[in-house]
């Protein structure tokens, strides 16, 4: 396991720069919701869990957040606006091909397409003091022997798991 703490992608170990570059060039093939997490799916069975604050953009405008799943219809848990605007614009969001993918100093994931889809993952906790760090965004690849690579971010540090 390789571990960072607060340290930008300039710094950040060869493995894991070497692991989200892996991302340029696949296809967002799907988009979910469960509860306040969106659930990413592309190309090659690689996967992006928003757990934080996550946020969709579609040509600068904000679309879609995790954030959206508390303003609801007060009857239905799943009439809430985070589902409906997953709904509404997945069409547009799905096919996006990634141009770029980064992590800033504060382990903010930001991740563009060439379709003007921008997805950001905010670390959303600062310093556990009840509770053990939070996973906030997590980036794996999906195999079915269980080998392959996840990137976890927490509150203060990022893990490469293998």
């Amino acid at each position: 396991e390789f571990c960072i703490r607060r340290l930008g992608i300039k710094y950040m170990n060869n493995r894991i720069k070497e692991f989200i570059n892996l991302w340029v060039g696949k296809r967002l093939e799907s988009i979910h919701c469960a509860c306040e997490i969106l659930d990413f799916g592309f190309s090659g069975d690689f996967v992006l869990h928003g757990m934080g604050l996550t946020r969709v953009f579609l040509n600068d405008d904000i679309i879609i957040t995790t954030l959206d799943y508390n303003s609801w219809d007060q009857t239905d848990p799943k009439n809430n606006d985070e589902w409906y605007n997953k709904d509404k614009y997945q069409d547009q969001i799905i096919g996006g091909i990634v141009t770029s993918i980064r992590i800033n100093i504060f382990n903010d994931l930001f991740i563009e397409m060439n379709n003007g889809v921008r997805i950001e993952c905010y670390i959303a906790n600062a310093y556990p003091h009840y509770d053990e760090e939070q996973e906030q965004w997590l980036l794996f690849e999906h195999t079915n022997d269980h080998s392959g690579r996840f990137l976890t971010a927490y509150n203060k540090k990022l893990s490469l798991e293998q």
